[in-house]
């Protein structure tokens, strides 16, 4: 596999992974060219920060890409450090933009401009006893994710079943779990899939519940994992961090920390809890920052409403504040 002199390396002879910086801890996201016979596609964009609008022009620049010949952008999910960038890149490149159904109704209400999204996370939060000032900074959060990405392109409908490349077919698959509709690529000859968040090598996606999507996304979560460990799949490409060359194993690891983490929770409902106190349990060994306490709280709701479904515990509602018991 030929590597080039940025950090980004070539699949095939037609599919180059590039790794744009992004905020985060994560450091990069991996986002694709993709060559068909007919066309140039992008495969997610990355945040919207200058240094990586630097990057993607060194970029183009050094795989001789000239930016308006990218015909299509396909977006794999609406979170931020895959899709932010996509005003500026759309601009560029002139491109249209698709997402599945689920994903661009997802972005169209996060990052649509308006205070939609911020303010159902407030209420949802309040309803679990996050205290303020957190409700108020986890809004305000919101809020500045959104102001960064919007004002958002047109966004289509991604509908196709598959794309043809030099060397065969690429499946297209939807996985739910971290998004309700995130999209993956699979190479059915090669069987190669480029995965995005589903499966990552060394940390665990997150798993959250948020405002006006999958109401039990780790069911949701727990059914792609087990569809993936059925998958013939040699080596899956993950949007952050190395290769994975076991997807199969590394499903089952997941599999289990999320079952590890549903047996520690029924282990702290030893009296009746609200979600934020559980959170903290959780998360005591780690210093969380706002940003970081929005997921971590998400997540817990997710496993929590998990084990309700499941009949494991209760939920109750007391004077608007909802408590879980065993």
């Amino acid at each position: 596999m030929a590597v080039l002199s940025g950090n980004h390396q070539q699949i095939t002879d037609y599919l180059t992974r590039i790794g744009i910086p992004v905020p985060f801890p994560m450091k990069y996201v991996y986002c694709y060219i993709f060559r068909t016979r007919e066309e140039i596609i992008l495969i997610d964009v990355g945040f919207p920060t200058t240094d990586a609008k630097q990057y993607w022009e060194e970029v183009f620049e050094e795989l001789s890409v000239n930016p308006t010949d990218i015909s299509k952008i396909i977006l794999t999910h609406f979170h931020p450090d895959h899709s932010g960038l996509i005003s500026w890149m759309q601009q560029k490149t002139g491109a249209h933009v698709y997402m599945s159904k689920e994903e661009a109704k997802m972005i169209k209400t996060v990052f649509g401009g308006s205070t939609k999204q911020a303010e159902a996370t407030y209420e949802l939060f309040q309803k679990h006893a996050v205290p303020e000032p957190l409700l108020t900074k986890v809004k305000e959060n919101v809020l500045f994710l959104s102001n960064k990405v919007n004002p958002l392109p047109e966004i289509n409908n991604f509908n196709e079943s598959q794309l043809d490349s030099p060397d065969g077919r690429w499946a297209v698959h939807k996985y739910s779990g971290h998004a309700e509709g995130h999209l993956c690529f699979y190479h059915e000859s090669q069987k190669i899939m480029l995965i995005g968040d589903v499966v990552l090598n060394r940390i665990t996606p997150n798993i959250s519940l948020w405002p006006n999507s999958d109401q039990n996304p780790l069911a949701s979560y727990f059914s792609t994992l087990h569809c993936l460990v059925d998958q013939d799949i040699s080596i899956a490409y993950p949007a952050h961090g190395t290769p994975i060359e076991n997807l199969a194993q590394r499903a089952k690891e997941i599999i289990v920390h999320h079952k590890e983490r549903l047996a520690t929770i029924l282990t702290i409902l030893e009296t009746n809890q609200v979600t934020f106190e559980i959170t903290e349990k959780l998360f005591h060994h780690k210093k969380l920052t706002d940003h970081q306490w929005r997921f971590a709280i998400a997540e817990t709701l997710a496993h929590l409403e998990y084990l309700v479904e499941s009949e494991r515990i209760h939920k109750i509602s007391t004077n608007g504040t909802f408590q879980y018991k065993l």
